[in-house]
């Protein structure tokens, strides 16, 4: 006998696979809604049960950190230490004459080479540790992949792996080590000023470049850095007391380089040339750090002259020098002009007397000049300061100084009378106060090459009237050194020079990063930072009596 089920249990199966309920089924099929329930049931419980799916197969996942090991050097104290580190790139060929001249550089300072690795164009599932990477077996023995603490203020990321590609290296790395020192491994140079409280010592944020041959991939992003990649190392120099200094030696293509007074080629360290240039850091003469211009230019602040002791410029012999900022013009600065306070201060500290200002300030810059060293002058905006005092009407006025403001504004509208809108007030007061014939001028915005790097632009002045950083330099066509931030500054092709005044000038309150720094350049075009500490050291002295004169 056939049963119900039997008989609509397929009819039922299709319309509910339709989506109809149970009553338009029933009306459909011609039975009850009760039976239609019986019958949907039944054909649940006969369903065979589906296979099992297999296990979904495990997502594979990125390498991953969760901690950083840091490395404890533990260098013996009393004494001086010496490194000199640089970066390589994993699976690219070294630049040969580059490290061997390390090399050999390295065993004529008693210095201890070390090499930080990066790697470049690996995928998301690779591991990037930079100790995993693969890398010229020629810098085997060298290379330190470690986080290591040189000293309590001084610590190698030798871990950072910084793509090559990066514009910026140091992005990041600056407070690393809580506010002191650090050194990236990274195929650009590249410094920074870390920024500190007033009162504390300068600390540097540092990149190193590099000693493997440039291996990109020929996209925009590795077009550009293939124009930055820097064959260079920082040497490194832990003094007795522990204070540290830095300076970058770069590479030419056949990798010689040269290091202040030596020079380093085929692996032989010989005497070197005299230098192209030195841009000294902003002079401020008002303010001139004593123990700065004792160092830099045999200069005595009571005595007003030069002595005879050891300093950088008879060192270095600079074919030619650059002055910027040498007026400081604090005694009738449009800054402090109508502060009461400051005009107080400025009479107790001495003469308010601008002429005798301008004077002191020429006579400074004939005292620095050498017979085989051009010495140029460049008009910087505290030199500038004085044009505008004149063009303040208030300064007819000014007791003090009213015969000097009538006299500088006789002349300069006699000019103008004449034809002549070229003058500049600036050169002329200098040279009437004193300044020598045989100095050059480069008035605001002029221009001074040295084999191909601008050193004519003091920093205040942009592009289109703009207000001028070193960020802004970045982009235009030459290299350039200049002043005006007073703050050490290494960005592509940007040098920035600190200033050889004081640290803390009454209006520069809270954190800074002004520091002591002079920019050096070689007559190969290539360029360093010269940083100077507090106490007029630029480089460790703790095992070096004297450092060797210039003949």
């Amino acid at each position: 006998m056939t049963t119900t089920y039997e008989i609509h249990a397929e009819s039922v199966r299709e319309l509910r696979s339709e989506g109809l309920s149970f009553a338009k089924i029933a009306a459909a099929v011609g039975i009850s809604c009760t039976q239609v329930r019986r019958i949907a049931a039944r054909l649940v419980e006969e369903t065979p049960a589906s296979e099992p799916e297999a296990p979904a197969k495990e997502k594979k996942k990125p390498i991953r950190i969760s901690k950083v090991d840091e490395v404890f050097a533990d260098l013996p104290c009393g004494q001086v230490h010496r490194f000199i580190l640089t970066s390589a790139q994993d699976d690219t060929p070294v630049h040969q004459p580059f490290l061997d001249n390390l090399l050999a550089y390295a065993d004529h300072l008693g210095a201890k080479l070390g090499v930080g690795g990066y790697t470049y164009q690996l995928g998301l599932f690779e591991d990037h540790a930079v100790a995993t990477g693969v890398y010229d077996a020629a810098l085997s023995p060298y290379l330190d992949f470690d986080r290591v603490h040189l000293t309590d203020d001084l610590l190698w990321i030798g871990d950072a792996n910084v793509l090559p590609t990066t514009a910026n290296p140091l992005a990041g790395w600056t407070t690393a080590n809580r506010g002191q020192h650090v050194i990236v491994p990274h195929a650009r140079v590249a410094l920074e000023s870390i920024p500190r409280m007033q009162g504390q010592p300068p600390r540097y944020a540092i990149s190193t470049g590099t000693v493997t041959r440039p291996s990109y991939t020929p996209r925009a992003a590795g077009r550009k850095a293939l124009f930055h990649h820097t064959y260079g190392a920082v040497i490194a120099e832990i003094d007795v007391d522990g204070e540290c200094f830095f300076r970058h030696v770069i590479g030419d293509d056949h990798g010689s380089f040269q290091d202040l007074c030596n020079w380093v080629s085929d692996g032989v360290v010989s005497e070197a040339p005299r230098v192209a240039a030195i841009t000294w850091g902003d002079i401020h003469y008002e303010q001139l750090n004593p123990t700065v211009a004792r160092t830099t230019f045999g200069f005595d602040c009571s005595r007003k002259w030069t002595i005879d002791v050891d300093n950088i410029l008879d060192w270095l012999q600079p074919e030619v020098q650059f002055m910027h900022d040498t007026l400081d013009f604090r005694r009738r600065n449009h800054h402090g002009i109508k502060d009461p306070h400051q005009r107080a201060m400025v009479r107790s500290s001495g003469s308010e007397s601008v002429e005798s200002e301008v004077q002191e300030a020429a006579a400074f810059i004939n005292s620095t000049a050498r017979p085989w060293c051009k010495t140029v002058m460049v008009e910087s905006n505290h030199d500038a300061a004085l044009a505008r005092w004149l063009k303040d009407p208030e300064g007819a006025l000014d007791a003090h100084n009213a015969y000097y403001w009538h006299a500088l504004n006789a002349n300069w509208h006699g000019e103008i009378r004449d034809g002549n809108l070229g003058h500049n007030i600036v050169e002329f007061a200098m040279r009437k106060a004193g300044l020598n014939d045989n100095v050059e001028f480069v008035p605001s915005g002029g221009s001074y090459v040295v084999g191909d790097v601008e050193c004519g632009l003091h920093g205040d002045l942009g592009v289109g009237g703009s207000r001028g950083t070193p960020q802004q330099y970045r982009r235009l066509g030459p290299r350039t050194s200049s002043g005006h931030t007073h703050t050490p500054k290494i960005v592509e092709g940007v040098f920035v020079a600190g200033v050889s005044a004081n640290l803390e000038q009454g209006y520069n309150k809270g954190p800074t990063t002004w520091a002591h720094a002079h920019i050096i350049q070689y007559r190969s075009g290539k360029r360093t930072l010269l940083l100077i500490s507090e106490d007029g050291r630029f480089k460790a002295m703790g095992d070096v009596h004297e450092y060797r004169m210039a003949a």
